[in-house]
Protein backbone atom coordinates (compact mmCIF):
# COMPACT_ATOMS: atom_id res chain seq x y z
CA UNK A 1 0.00 0.00 0.00
CA UNK A 2 1.12 3.66 -0.63
CA UNK A 3 1.65 5.97 1.76
CA UNK A 4 2.44 9.56 2.42
CA UNK A 5 5.67 10.81 4.46
CA UNK A 6 6.17 12.96 7.31
CA UNK A 7 9.29 13.90 8.51
CA UNK A 8 8.89 15.87 12.62
CA UNK A 9 11.57 17.60 14.28
CA UNK A 10 12.35 15.55 17.53
CA UNK A 11 11.87 18.89 19.74
CA UNK A 12 8.00 19.18 18.05
CA UNK A 13 7.22 15.18 19.55
CA UNK A 14 6.59 16.80 22.92
CA UNK A 15 4.08 19.30 21.28
CA UNK A 16 0.40 18.39 21.56
CA UNK A 17 -0.65 20.76 18.75
CA UNK A 18 1.81 18.66 16.18
CA UNK A 19 1.04 15.62 17.30
CA UNK A 20 -3.18 16.35 17.69
CA UNK A 21 -2.41 17.96 13.89
CA UNK A 22 -0.39 14.41 12.65
CA UNK A 23 -3.36 12.05 14.06
CA UNK A 24 -6.26 14.15 12.32
CA UNK A 25 -4.28 14.26 8.96
CA UNK A 26 -3.93 10.38 9.29
CA UNK A 27 -7.85 9.86 8.89
CA UNK A 28 -8.21 11.33 5.25
CA UNK A 29 -5.45 9.02 3.85
CA UNK A 30 -6.38 5.96 5.14
CA UNK A 31 -9.90 6.49 3.75
CA UNK A 32 -8.45 6.63 0.78
CA UNK A 33 -6.53 3.77 1.58
CA UNK A 34 -3.07 5.57 2.05
CA UNK A 35 -1.13 4.95 5.15
CA UNK A 36 0.79 7.50 7.00
CA UNK A 37 4.64 7.19 7.23
CA UNK A 38 6.05 9.50 9.96
CA UNK A 39 9.57 10.12 10.34
CA UNK A 40 11.45 11.46 13.84
CA UNK A 41 14.32 13.81 12.53
CA UNK A 42 16.69 15.95 14.48
CA UNK A 43 17.69 18.40 12.29
CA UNK A 44 17.76 19.43 7.94
CA UNK A 45 20.53 17.14 7.15
CA UNK A 46 18.62 14.26 9.00
CA UNK A 47 15.15 15.32 7.45
CA UNK A 48 17.17 15.45 3.44
CA UNK A 49 18.27 11.83 4.00
CA UNK A 50 14.65 10.63 5.07
CA UNK A 51 13.01 12.02 1.81
CA UNK A 52 16.08 10.59 -0.24
CA UNK A 53 15.68 7.36 1.46
CA UNK A 54 12.02 7.57 0.66
CA UNK A 55 12.84 8.12 -2.92
CA UNK A 56 15.23 5.12 -3.52
CA UNK A 57 12.87 2.56 -1.80
CA UNK A 58 9.58 3.81 -2.82
CA UNK A 59 6.38 2.98 -1.48
CA UNK A 60 5.80 6.73 -0.52
CA UNK A 61 3.45 8.73 -3.05
CA UNK A 62 3.87 11.94 -1.67
CA UNK A 63 5.05 13.93 1.09
CA UNK A 64 3.35 16.60 3.67
CA UNK A 65 5.40 19.66 5.14
CA UNK A 66 5.08 21.29 8.83
CA UNK A 67 5.77 25.12 8.94
CA UNK A 68 6.74 25.86 5.19
CA UNK A 69 8.65 28.78 5.36
CA UNK A 70 9.76 31.20 2.82
CA UNK A 71 12.05 29.86 0.19
CA UNK A 72 11.91 26.55 1.71
CA UNK A 73 14.42 24.45 0.10
CA UNK A 74 12.29 21.17 1.29
CA UNK A 75 9.68 22.52 -1.67
CA UNK A 76 12.53 22.01 -4.61
CA UNK A 77 14.34 19.37 -3.04
CA UNK A 78 11.19 16.91 -2.92
CA UNK A 79 10.26 18.03 -6.46
CA UNK A 80 13.31 17.01 -7.97
CA UNK A 81 12.96 13.59 -6.13
CA UNK A 82 9.41 13.32 -7.66
CA UNK A 83 7.31 13.66 -4.87
CA UNK A 84 3.97 15.98 -4.60
CA UNK A 85 4.29 18.37 -1.50
CA UNK A 86 1.65 19.81 0.74
CA UNK A 87 2.34 21.54 3.61
CA UNK A 88 1.18 23.66 6.92
CA UNK A 89 2.34 27.83 6.36
CA UNK A 90 2.22 30.78 7.88
CA UNK A 91 0.01 33.40 6.17
CA UNK A 92 2.88 35.49 5.56
CA UNK A 93 4.95 32.80 3.51
CA UNK A 94 4.18 32.60 -0.44
CA UNK A 95 4.40 29.46 -1.41
CA UNK A 96 3.18 27.60 -4.61
CA UNK A 97 2.50 24.10 -3.32
CA UNK A 98 -1.08 23.51 -2.05
CA UNK A 99 -0.81 24.39 1.72
CA UNK A 100 -3.50 25.01 4.72
CA UNK A 101 -2.61 28.63 5.56
CA UNK A 102 -2.11 29.30 9.68
CA UNK A 103 -2.51 33.03 10.84
CA UNK A 104 -0.24 33.04 14.00
CA UNK A 105 -0.87 36.53 14.93
CA UNK A 106 -4.50 35.63 15.06
CA UNK A 107 -3.88 33.33 18.40
CA UNK A 108 -2.14 36.36 19.51
CA UNK A 109 -5.31 38.48 18.90
CA UNK A 110 -7.60 35.80 20.86
CA UNK A 111 -5.32 35.70 23.55
CA UNK A 112 -5.39 39.29 23.60
CA UNK A 113 -8.71 40.09 23.38
CA UNK A 114 -9.71 37.58 26.14
CA UNK A 115 -6.95 39.10 28.92
CA UNK A 116 -8.26 42.63 28.15
CA UNK A 117 -11.50 41.29 29.86
CA UNK A 118 -9.03 40.53 33.04
CA UNK A 119 -7.31 42.51 35.40
CA UNK A 120 -4.57 44.45 33.38
CA UNK A 121 -1.24 43.08 34.04
CA UNK A 122 2.28 42.28 32.22
CA UNK A 123 2.45 39.33 29.81
CA UNK A 124 5.40 37.67 29.55
CA UNK A 125 5.14 34.51 27.12
CA UNK A 126 8.05 32.23 28.11
CA UNK A 127 9.08 29.55 25.20
CA UNK A 128 11.87 26.88 26.13
CA UNK A 129 13.41 26.34 23.06
CA UNK A 130 16.88 23.73 22.14
CA UNK A 131 20.00 25.17 21.67
CA UNK A 132 19.97 26.51 17.60
CA UNK A 133 16.35 25.68 16.87
CA UNK A 134 15.10 28.22 14.67
CA UNK A 135 11.88 30.22 15.66
CA UNK A 136 8.88 28.99 14.78
CA UNK A 137 5.88 30.79 13.68
CA UNK A 138 4.54 31.25 17.54
CA UNK A 139 7.88 32.43 18.76
CA UNK A 140 8.21 34.93 15.66
CA UNK A 141 4.19 36.22 16.20
CA UNK A 142 5.09 36.68 19.88
CA UNK A 143 8.64 38.62 19.37
CA UNK A 144 6.77 40.96 16.96
CA UNK A 145 4.37 41.65 19.43
CA UNK A 146 6.92 42.24 22.04
CA UNK A 147 7.76 45.00 19.72
CA UNK A 148 4.66 46.64 19.73
CA UNK A 149 4.87 46.63 23.63
CA UNK A 150 2.23 44.13 23.99
CA UNK A 151 4.28 41.32 25.06
CA UNK A 152 7.57 40.17 26.71
CA UNK A 153 9.36 37.31 25.57
CA UNK A 154 11.72 35.41 27.85
CA UNK A 155 13.39 31.98 25.84
CA UNK A 156 14.73 29.63 28.23
CA UNK A 157 16.74 26.31 27.69
CA UNK A 158 14.56 23.04 26.96
CA UNK A 159 13.92 22.22 30.14
CA UNK A 160 10.49 22.49 32.74
CA UNK A 161 12.61 23.63 35.39
CA UNK A 162 14.19 25.93 33.28
CA UNK A 163 10.46 27.69 31.62
CA UNK A 164 9.31 27.76 35.64
CA UNK A 165 12.51 29.21 36.86
CA UNK A 166 11.79 31.97 34.39
CA UNK A 167 8.27 32.50 35.24
CA UNK A 168 9.10 32.84 38.78
CA UNK A 169 12.24 35.15 37.75
CA UNK A 170 9.09 37.64 35.97
CA UNK A 171 6.75 37.27 39.15
CA UNK A 172 9.20 39.28 41.39
CA UNK A 173 8.29 42.40 39.51
CA UNK A 174 4.78 41.75 40.82
CA UNK A 175 1.37 39.92 39.39
CA UNK A 176 1.41 38.85 36.24
CA UNK A 177 -0.04 36.40 33.02
CA UNK A 178 2.64 33.66 32.05
CA UNK A 179 2.18 32.20 28.82
CA UNK A 180 3.80 29.09 28.51
CA UNK A 181 4.47 27.19 24.98
CA UNK A 182 3.31 23.74 26.25
CA UNK A 183 0.88 22.47 28.24
CA UNK A 184 3.21 20.22 30.15
CA UNK A 185 5.11 23.33 30.91
CA UNK A 186 1.87 25.42 32.35
CA UNK A 187 0.75 22.46 34.33
CA UNK A 188 4.60 22.13 35.86
CA UNK A 189 4.48 25.92 36.58
CA UNK A 190 0.87 25.89 38.36
CA UNK A 191 2.02 23.16 40.51
CA UNK A 192 5.40 24.69 41.47
CA UNK A 193 3.33 28.02 42.12
CA UNK A 194 0.74 26.76 43.93
CA UNK A 195 3.58 24.25 46.40
CA UNK A 196 4.75 27.68 47.29
CA UNK A 197 1.58 29.73 48.65
CA UNK A 198 1.09 31.78 45.74
CA UNK A 199 -2.37 32.52 44.62
CA UNK A 200 -3.71 31.72 41.45
CA UNK A 201 -4.71 33.38 39.10
CA UNK A 202 -4.60 36.43 41.84
CA UNK A 203 -0.44 36.78 42.06
CA UNK A 204 -0.05 34.64 38.82
CA UNK A 205 -2.28 33.98 35.92
CA UNK A 206 -0.98 31.11 33.53
CA UNK A 207 -2.24 30.73 30.23
CA UNK A 208 -0.81 27.77 27.93
CA UNK A 209 0.05 27.81 24.25
CA UNK A 210 -2.03 24.68 23.81
CA UNK A 211 -4.94 23.28 24.89
CA UNK A 212 -5.15 19.62 25.83
CA UNK A 213 -6.11 16.67 28.12
CA UNK A 214 -3.40 17.82 30.52
CA UNK A 215 -5.02 21.40 31.00
CA UNK A 216 -8.23 19.92 31.64
CA UNK A 217 -7.27 17.71 34.21
CA UNK A 218 -4.58 19.82 36.23
CA UNK A 219 -5.26 20.81 39.57
CA UNK A 220 -7.17 23.62 38.68
CA UNK A 221 -8.21 23.80 34.77
CA UNK A 222 -5.56 25.99 33.12
CA UNK A 223 -6.65 28.40 30.44
CA UNK A 224 -5.23 27.55 26.95
CA UNK A 225 -5.58 28.62 23.11
CA UNK A 226 -7.26 26.19 21.17
CA UNK A 227 -4.92 26.60 17.40
CA UNK A 228 -7.22 23.82 15.78
CA UNK A 229 -4.68 21.56 15.50
CA UNK A 230 -7.10 18.36 14.79
CA UNK A 231 -8.76 20.35 11.59
CA UNK A 232 -5.55 21.66 10.44
CA UNK A 233 -4.24 18.30 10.14
CA UNK A 234 -7.59 17.03 8.05
CA UNK A 235 -7.11 19.87 5.82
CA UNK A 236 -3.46 19.00 5.54
CA UNK A 237 -4.48 15.42 4.46
CA UNK A 238 -7.68 16.27 1.86
CA UNK A 239 -4.88 18.87 0.73
CA UNK A 240 -2.65 15.93 0.88
CA UNK A 241 -4.33 13.95 -1.29
CA UNK A 242 -5.40 16.42 -3.89
CA UNK A 243 -2.19 17.07 -4.17
CA UNK A 244 -1.54 13.30 -5.18
CA UNK A 245 -4.27 13.69 -7.73
CA UNK A 246 -2.28 16.80 -9.59
CA UNK A 247 -3.23 19.67 -7.71
CA UNK A 248 -0.09 22.09 -7.17
CA UNK A 249 -1.18 25.03 -6.00
CA UNK A 250 -4.69 25.17 -3.72
CA UNK A 251 -4.34 27.41 -0.37
CA UNK A 252 -6.90 26.95 2.73
CA UNK A 253 -7.26 28.78 5.49
CA UNK A 254 -7.17 27.13 8.50
CA UNK A 255 -9.97 28.09 11.31
CA UNK A 256 -9.69 30.59 13.94
CA UNK A 257 -8.14 29.80 17.11
CA UNK A 258 -9.88 30.80 20.41
CA UNK A 259 -9.53 30.59 23.99
CA UNK A 260 -10.21 28.09 26.13
CA UNK A 261 -10.85 29.59 29.49
CA UNK A 262 -9.52 27.82 32.77
CA UNK A 263 -9.77 28.74 36.37
CA UNK A 264 -5.48 29.91 35.82
CA UNK A 265 -6.85 33.08 33.95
Amino acid sequence: MNGIGLAVARSRMEDRFVLSLVHALADPLVEEGLSLMTAVVDDSVAEEAVYRHWADVGGICGVALLGVEQDDPRVPLLASLGFPVAGVVDSAVETAVPAVVVDFDASIDVLRAFLDTRPQRRIVFISATLEGETADGRVAAMESAELGGAFRVMRTEHSTAAAVAAGAAALADGPVTLVFDSDVLAAAALESYTAQGLRVPEDVAIVSWTDSALCRSASRSLTAIDRRGSEIGALLGTRMLAAVAGDRTTRVRAPRPFVVAGETA
